[in-house]
């Protein structure tokens, strides 16, 4: 009871103040003459914007949400809109601001457009829920990026700054005057100049859903267009919010790091590549797994030492047997293991954007691999060997594009003040690396381990599915046990667009159990988006 009386005490002193200043101005304007008046404006700057980034359909990956705010001058009619529609908890700081004759700003879903009172669409950079969040980036206190595309295109982005501000009339000493208004004024606030990505927005959700619902807490997605190896969705989880930096410095979880372009440990993704290189070379081997083969000094096994006894290329595909890879390995050599393995893409550096390199990763050197031993590593995508989700992609579109390899490309376009694109990006060009019965053999093998294999958990009903698992050792160690890295890179069509697939798990169980089921999700979800 006490505060309803204090604040409508405080409420009727502000009104009568109020109506005192208004007396006052008037008599000012009263006694004074147009010639000897002096007049002024005052600016506040409510909102400031940089350049726009669209996705493919030029639908906005940034400024997508917004708030409806009110600006008030000190007038009694402010005050009784105020008390109306305020929040509570700043309706005080509110009379305050007003008493002292300077505007009052607060949020309210109520519009008006009148003299003293205006509504104002005020829209942020970020949202609650970011997409693209690590491609994107962010910035920092002072507007410039520090991350990202925010910070590969902060010069042009920046260039296309606009500020939305609020405008009033002031007296030579300072006070408004009220007759005249408050305005707001736009300059080049939310300009429709920026760049466009290749990214599709509608692809991307579902890449990012897909992680969330197999309980991939730390891991990627990469998916691309085979044809033209543009990136239209690159998902890494877990994600930071833009809006609150702070909570994710301390995370353990390292939840600033685009796993879609860091390098990890590929495992048996990379067998496909193994094959290939025996394919082209004219090296064919028919293989007795035992469950372990001795290299040197060194004993590799399969998965649980299991035997898969008699197998060839294609068995072995599907039954990811280690073993007949090590053989097959041995075959092939370590000079033409590596040199179609760099054809591939990998240990390589891309530029996806201007001063923006994909990590290399590591390919290691034919010397690196000239011990069997260490040749027996890299043949079934252990040792040294390191990719990225998105460098994997890339080399898997090979088998989906009939042997010819392409870089991938994120940028589409630079986009001009009336939403035209003035630069549009020309994508790479594609060069053979594979024969074309290569590639469509490896395409066989893929089909197989999801039909047959173990990348059943891929398999659809809906869409022809095609892919490799991986589970591979990283080398890191948590609470004494080593940490897996787990993997399905594939590729389906959907309405005669092949869609290139590659998907990772940190600190994983198996790729057939972890990844093969975001794969089939999102395959799902894709040929039902067409």
């Amino acid at each position: 009871m006490f505060k309803r009386v204090s604040l409508a005490f405080f409420t009727l002193c502000v009104v009568f103040g109020l109506l005192i200043v208004n007396i006052g101005i008037i008599i000012a304007d009263i006694g004074s003459s147009p010639a000897t008046k002096s007049q002024s404006t005052k600016t506040y700057l409510l909102s400031s914007s940089r350049g726009m980034i669209y996705d493919r359909n030029m639908q906005r990956i940034v400024n997508r949400e917004g708030e409806d705010f009110a600006v008030c001058l000190p007038t009694t009619s402010a005050l009784k809109f105020i008390n109306t529609y305020a929040p509570e908890d700043e309706k005080n700081a509110l009379y305050e601001t007003l008493q002292n004759g300077n505007i009052g700003i607060f949020k309210t879903p109520v519009t008006f457009n009148k003299n003293d009172i205006k509504s104002v669409a005020i829209t942020n950079r970020y949202g609650e829920n970011q997409p693209l969040v690590h491609l994107i980036g962010h910035l920092d206190e002072n507007g410039v990026g520090v991350m990202g595309l925010e910070k590969a295109y902060n010069s042009l982005l920046s260039r296309q700054s606009g500020q939305l501000n609020a405008v009033w009339s002031v007296d030579a000493i300072g006070n408004i005057l009220l007759g005249e208004g408050i305005k707001i004024e736009s300059k080049k606030y939310l300009s429709s100049s920026g760049i466009q990505l290749t990214i599709d927005l509608k692809i991307q959700e579902i890449a990012e859903n897909s992680l969330k619902n197999n309980n991939i807490n730390k891991g990627a997605v990469v998916i691309l267009d085979s044809n033209t190896n543009e990136i239209l969705a690159m998902a890494s989880i877990p994600t930071f919010n833009p809006l609150d930096l702070g909570a994710g410095i301390n995370d353990s979880d390292q939840p600033f790091i685009n796993r879609a372009i860091t390098p990890y440990s590929v495992g048996s993704v990379f067998k496909p590549f193994v094959a290939s290189v025996a394919i082209e070379n004219n090296i064919d081997l028919t293989y007795n797994c035992t469950g372990t083969i001795k290299i040197g000094n060194t004993n590799f096994s399969c998965s649980n030492h299991t035997a898969h006894g008699e197998v060839d290329m294609k068995t072995a595909t599907e039954k990811s047997c280690n073993t007949y890879f090590i053989a097959l390995g041995q075959k092939v050599g370590a000079e033409k293991l590596r040199s179609l393995s760099s054809d591939f893409g990998l240990g390589k550096e891309i530029e996806l954007a201007d001063n923006f390199y994909l990590n290399i990763g590591n390919l290691p050197t034919t010397e690196s691999i000239n011990s069997p031993q260490s040749l027996a590593n890299l043949s079934f995508g252990q040792g040294e060997l390191l990719a990225s989700p998105l460098q994997m992609a890339v080399a898997y579109s090979t088998f989906a594009n009939d042997g010819f390899y392409r870089p991938p490309t994120l940028m589409k376009a630079i986009i001009d003040k009336n939403g035209d694109t003035i630069q549009k990006v020309t994508l790479p060009e594609k060069y053979r690396i594979l024969n074309n019965s290569t590639a469509e053999k490896i395409d066989s093998y893929l089909e197989s381990v999801v039909a047959n294999g173990n990348g059943n958990k891929a398999f659809s009903t809906l869409v022809s599915n095609r892919g490799k698992t991986a589970t591979a050792q990283s080398g890191w160690y948590k609470d004494g046990r080593e940490i897996n890295h787990t993997w399905f890179c594939g590729y389906f069509t959907a309405k005669e667009k092949t869609y290139v697939v590659a998907i990772f798990k940190e600190d994983g169980i198996s790729g057939a159990n972890d990844c093969a089921p975001v794969f089939k999700e999102i395959s799902e979800n894709v040929i039902q988006l067409e």
